[in-house]
């Protein structure tokens, strides 16, 4: 035993190490589509290139010579093709035989010529469509017909179908029930009138006036009604009464002599009890006594307006005691305690003053605008002559209708239509471009609103909005007064609302010593109305 090695133990075990790239047996067919890919070439873009068919790069990749119809032409297509790889064409071409068992034959071999098919039966093939079955290994094929119904699709569409089906089914029903008609029965008995003597006809029968009488008294009882036998009496029988011809009655006197109290729509009006009125006008001796007398009070100052015109009092402490455009025939008692009060007058020749109940005036010639007249009496009866009748009509008709009794009702001419709202009036002293819309964004009004111009706007439910481009030169008139300007001068005033009430509470009553061109405006204004 002495000198003798032990002989290793079995049990020792190998442990295995883990495998790297060179542990595995690298292929040529891997190498070549490992360095396609890296080129980024697919085998129809090697075919288009190297004018090889693609059955033949993948039979080289596959190392399977027997997918060529003629193997003499192998090693070209091998060697070829691993020169656009940029692999070496020999060394490739030797893996190849070595891998695939290929040998090089001779030229003039029979292994080298073209390979002959076996004789197989010949199989009727049917014709395909090149486009619908392509022969190409790699070309995906189409898909059946059934394929591309989804389950979902038709659960829609049927759920689809049935809903029409209920919408139309519901709309038939209803139509149906919309033009059914239907017949109830009334507990009330036929009324047969007898007065229809235009309409009765007789007719003539052979029996005797006896049975006669006994048929109708039967007929009577029973209320059995006999109808016309003429056609011209069944139209007369159903025909409205409004298609009857009227009956005229002939007059032999003008249109001029018909008295609306007596004939026509409001003669019942007429014959109600109403308080009597005297429809005579005035003459110019009851003007002139109204003129002279105590009509109008015996202390303080009374403005009375011959014709329209645009009227300012303010007191002694500068405020507006009235401002308004005094129509035909207004008038205005001055309060008593403002004995300092001043006149302002757009058109000097349409006021009249009555002084302790005495008319003098006018205040100025026509056309003319009087400004700060104190309006005292002694004053006013020194300064002014008395009123010349004769020379103003308007004057001589105002004071006669100021004499008479005017707040009854006039006969024969009812109230149709209610009163319209106070409205609002644009006056542009200067040239300003301004833009009305409605409540809906759409445009009314749009122009440039030269110095003198006036737009009423339209009365609408919603007020319209204002958009100015010059703020200091437009002015609003309402209720007989002017309000304004609607901003400073210089600025864009934007969405203000064309109302009374919004305009009267946004802006206070226009100053005419403040804007000259207000002033004259109002006088060029007022005086074609009194010209008018």
């Amino acid at each position: 035993m002495i000198g003798r090695k032990s002989p290793k133990s079995s049990h020792d075990k190998i442990v295995p190490k883990p495998r790297g790239f060179d542990d595995f047996e690298l292929r040529l067919g891997d190498v070549m589509r490992g360095e396609r890919a890296t080129l980024g070439k697919s085998l129809l873009d090697v075919q288009r290139e190297l004018r090889i068919k693609a059955s033949y790069i993948a039979a080289i990749e596959n190392c399977d010579p027997t997918a060529f119809d003629t193997p003499g032409f192998i090693a070209g297509y091998v060697r070829s093709y691993a020169r656009y790889l940029g692999m070496d064409p020999d060394d490739t071409y030797a893996v190849f035989c070595a891998e695939s068992g290929f040998e090089t034959a001779h030229g003039m071999s029979d292994a080298a010529s073209s390979r002959k098919k076996a004789d197989l039966p010949v199989a009727t093939v049917p014709a395909r469509d090149p486009f619908s079955q392509p022969a190409l290994p790699f070309a995906p094929s189409n898909d059946s017909l059934l394929s591309r119904i989804e389950p979902g699709a038709i659960g829609s569409t049927l759920v689809l179908l049935l809903l029409l089906g209920g919408l139309g089914y519901g709309g038939y029903t209803v139509l149906q029930e919309v033009q059914r008609v239907q017949l109830a029965p009334v507990d009330q008995t036929p009324v047969v009138l007898s007065d229809l003597d235009p309409l009765q006809t007789q007719t003539q029968s052979n029996e005797s006036t006896d049975q006669n009488a006994s048929v109708a008294d039967a007929g009577a009882a029973a209320g059995v009604f006999t109808p016309p036998a003429s056609v011209d009496a069944f139209d007369r029988l159903y025909r409205p009464q409004a298609l009857d011809v009227p009956v005229l009655v002939a007059r032999d006197a003008p249109i001029s002599t018909l008295d609306p109290n007596s004939v026509g729509a409001f003669a019942q009006i007429a014959n109600q009890d109403l308080p009597s009125i005297d429809l005579e006008p005035a003459d110019s001796a009851a003007a002139a006594r109204l003129a002279s007398t105590g009509a109008f009070p015996t202390n303080g100052v009374t403005l009375i307006a011959a014709r329209p015109a645009w009227v300012r009092v303010r007191g002694g402490d500068q405020s507006i005691l009235f401002e308004k455009v005094m129509a035909e025939g207004e008038t205005w008692t001055v309060p008593a305690s403002q004995a300092d009060a001043l006149l302002n007058v757009g058109e000097s020749g349409a006021l009249y003053l009555a002084v302790n109940g005495q008319t003098v005036g006018p205040v100025g010639p026509s056309g003319t605008v009087t400004s700060d007249l104190p309006l005292d009496g002694p004053t006013l009866a020194a300064a002014l002559e008395p009123a010349n009748l004769q020379s103003d009509a308007d004057l001589t008709r105002v004071l006669a209708e100021l004499g008479k009794d005017i707040t009854q009702p006039s006969i024969g001419q009812p109230k149709i239509l209610e009163d319209s709202a106070p409205g609002v009036t644009l006056v542009a002293v200067r040239p300003a471009w301004i833009r009305v819309r409605a409540a809906d964004g759409s445009v009314i009004f749009e122009t440039i609103m030269n110095a003198g111009d006036i737009y009423e706007v339209p009365a609408t439910e919603e007020p319209p909005t204002l958009r100015v481009g010059e703020s200091g030169a437009i002015y609003f008139a309402m209720n007989g007064q002017t309000y304004g300007p609607a901003g400073a001068r210089g600025s864009v005033t934007s969405n203000l609302a064309l109302s009374v009430d919004e305009l009267s509470q946004t802006y206070s009553v226009a100053s005419i010593e403040a804007d000259s061109d207000l002033a004259r405006v109002v006088a060029e204004l007022t005086l074609p109305l009194a010209t008018d």
